[in-house]
């Protein structure tokens, strides 16, 4: 039984084809675009500012994981490094994350 999802809907597929490749049309032709999206805000969140060490460590953590996923597959060898490595970022974590006010990180600011 064929699917219905093999063709266009009128079942017409030259003519499907000939919609894709046409060419767009001249620029004083109305268009019908959707209309241009509204710049964000250029002003970043309290919170956002307040946790970017924290976002900065876990980045890495995740980066580190997967390079020594990737290196451990391609060179078996290096596999045990991992752990050495892992206790080398958590003590490094420790240290940078031990120097925020944490107390101060949501209080809000007027």
């Amino acid at each position: 039984m064929p699917s219905p999802y093999d063709t266009p809907p009128d079942g017409d597929f030259a003519r499907y084809i000939e919609q894709l490749t046409r060419p767009p049309p001249p620029v004083g032709a109305p268009a019908t675009k959707r209309p241009p999206r509204t710049p964000l805000p250029k002003a970043v969140p309290a919170a956002a500012k307040a946790f970017a060490p924290l976002r900065q460590v876990v980045q890495g953590a995740l980066f580190l994981y997967v390079a020594w996923l990737m290196l451990s597959a391609a060179v078996p060898l290096l596999a045990p490094w991992g752990a050495l490595v892992a206790l080398a970022y958590l003590v490094f974590a420790f240290l940078r994350l031990r120097k925020l006010p944490w107390r101060n990180l949501l209080q809000s600011k007027p």
